[in-house]
């Protein structure tokens, strides 16, 4: 009965009530931080050029009155989780940051009591392209959210080059772009047959790392043509469609020689005729100032 009776005093200690309540206390956070709704972020993609700055949005729940110097803010690249930028004890945590994001990474911690977490990236490069998570935390919650960045270029308005191939009947067309990332590229007849399987496309990166573009037909002489290329950059929703016309001139070229040699054929007996003649007066008048002289 005296075991009973001191594992009852100990159960009902005034200090091991106090834990408990502690506890409960522990366990209702705990229910907070996995019942608190995420952050906001983008549900669409951020697009940005390279070599531009972008802005990826991430905004939290902000109560008056909470102590901003507690607010825990991060951002990380999945699946390795690179630290991107971090943002705590009131100041940025910059000791484990991705070399590759050095020095080109802002937050805004001002803008923190209206709830702003949003990242800063400065310079844009290719290789940035890919899924970012931002991450809040606070004295009562703990929050994270996932944007995508694609880093993309409008493709320029494309070059068409007809090159004509001498003793064949045959012409090439090929057409050049550059833009980024790769894209696709679709040829028509002037039927809207698709004959996209006729011609070669290559894409290659240049020396400023964009995707040069060279799709090229081979085609017969043997009548006028139309034509429509479609580019498509998915990444931009960019889609360049043109159309265009080869007229073919062979019959005439061929028939334009032989009639300039007839008429230069007809040409050639007059001319001796008229110079012929010319010499004759010249000679008749140089004969009479010669008499005239010695009959003097």
């Amino acid at each position: 009965i005296t075991h009973d009776m001191d594992f009852h005093k100990k159960v009902m200690h005034p200090a091991r009530t106090l834990d408990y309540k502690r506890l409960i206390s522990l366990l209702y956070v705990i229910l907070l931080t996995q019942t608190y709704d995420a952050v906001i972020v983008p549900r669409s993609p951020v697009t940005s050029l390279p070599g531009s700055d972008v802005t990826l949005s991430c905004s939290f729940s902000y109560k008056a009155g909470a102590d901003l110097g507690k607010v825990v803010a991060t951002w990380q690249r999945p699946p390795a989780d690179h630290v991107v930028h971090s943002f705590y004890y009131g100041r940025d945590q910059l000791g484990l940051q991705n070399e590759t994001y050095k020095n080109r990474t802002q937050l805004f911690p001002e803008q923190f009591s209206v709830g702003n977490a949003s990242l800063r990236l400065k310079q844009v490069r290719f290789e940035d392209e890919g899924w970012y998570t931002c991450a809040v935390a606070n004295q009562v919650e703990s929050t994270r959210g996932d944007v995508r960045l694609i880093v993309a270029v409008p493709y320029s308005e494309p070059h068409i080059h007809i090159d004509i191939m001498e003793g064949r009947d045959q012409y090439t067309l090929t057409l050049y772009s550059r833009g980024y990332p790769s894209a696709t590229v679709q040829w028509l007849n002037e039927t809207g047959c698709d004959i996209t399987e006729r011609s070669r496309t290559s894409q290659s990166l240049d020396s400023r790392g964009l995707v040069e573009l060279r799709s090229q037909m081979l085609e017969q002489r043997d009548e006028n043509t139309s034509y429509t290329f479609i580019l498509n950059n998915t990444k931009l929703d960019q889609i360049i469609r043109r159309s265009f016309s080869v007229t073919i001139n062979t019959g005439s070229e061929r028939s334009a020689a032989p009639i300039a040699r007839s008429h230069l054929l007809l040409l050639i007996p007059v001319l001796l005729l008229m110079l012929t003649t010319t010499a004759l007066i010249a000679l008749k008048r140089a004969g009479g100032k010669s008499r005239a002289g010695s009959s003097s």
